[in-house]
């Protein structure tokens, strides 16, 4: 998995320690990561990107992208399954490798959906999903309009 970023493309342990040098910038910030996916149709293919976005609180933000292209449509439903699912397989590679460098930063998983629009009908399933794996892997849900990590970042990309 290549996450692209201002260095280019970088395999998550690079993702990493450029986190870790850019939260040194300001080692007093708190530093969040957020870990949302979307996606866009284009055609008969969809377009998915996963984004992990480190935030120092008050203090900036950067962010990786890993996408990816599908060969088909998916429906809405799919569509935030498919999404949730990328982004708890990134949370649960990252949070492995932070703990082997010994780092203690918040993760919040970032969730496209929210009571507006039709996602609320998916959204109970996949919230419940994704609650459920939080205890393992030590992370927050967010969704709309909290979710900026999916519906800003992540979704610009997607595009």
């Amino acid at each position: 998995m290549l996450f692209r970023g201002q260095q280019g493309l970088l395999p998550l342990e690079q993702v990493i320690q450029a986190l870790h040098h850019f939260s040194g910038e300001y080692p007093d910030a708190r530093m969040f990561l957020w870990i949302g996916t979307d996606s866009q149709s284009h055609g008969n293919t969809t377009r998915v990107v996963t984004s992990i976005t480190g935030y120092r609180e008050r203090k900036g933000a950067r962010s990786y992208q890993y996408a990816q292209v599908l060969n088909r449509r998916l429906p809405l439903g799919e569509k935030l399954d498919y999404e949730t699912h990328m982004s708890i397989e990134v949370i649960g590679k990252l949070r492995q490798a932070l703990k082997s460098h010994l780092l203690c930063w918040e993760l919040e998983l970032h969730i496209d959906g929210g009571e507006n629009g039709l996602s609320r009908l998916h959204l109970p399933r996949v919230v419940g999903w994704a609650e459920s794996l939080a205890p393992i892997y030590q992370y927050t849900v967010r969704t709309k309009p909290f979710a900026v990590g999916a519906t800003r970042v992540a979704d610009r990309y997607s595009k």
